[in-house]
C-alpha cells in the first residue's frame, strides 16, 4: 500500500528524532516500533523515505528501494538485509 506524503513525512520526522537522540528505537505514527542496529541503518532508512517522498506520485519504486524500505522497517527480532540479499 502506498503511503501519503503526510505519512512519509511523519515517518521521516520520527527517524530524524531518533538520529538526534542516543537511541536506535523509533516509534512511527502508525504504532510500529522499530529498533535499528546502528545510526548508519537509521540514516539509510531516512534516505529511503526521502527518496520515496521525492518521487512523483504514481511512479513505482525500484525493486531495490522496496526491499530496503521493508528491511529498514522490519522489527529488530527479524533478520534483515539492508541494500542487498
Amino acid at each position: 500500500m502506498a503511503m501519503t506524503l503526510q505519512q512519509l513525512q511523519a515517518n521521516l520526522d520520527a527517524i530524524n528524532q531518533a538520529i538526534g537522540n542516543p537511541t536506535l528505537k523509533v516509534r512511527f505514527p502508525d504504532g510500529r516500533e522499530v529498533t535499528y542496529r546502528s545510526t548508519d541503518e537509521l540514516c539509510k532508512a531516512k534516505a529511503e523515505i526521502e527518496g520515496t517522498s521525492a518521487r512523483p506520485a504514481g511512479r513505482p519504486a525500484a525493486a531495490s528501494g522496496l526491499h530496503s524500505i521493508n528491511a529498514a522497517t522490519a522489527p529488530r527480532d527479524q533478520p534483515t538485509s539492508i541494500g542487498g540479499s
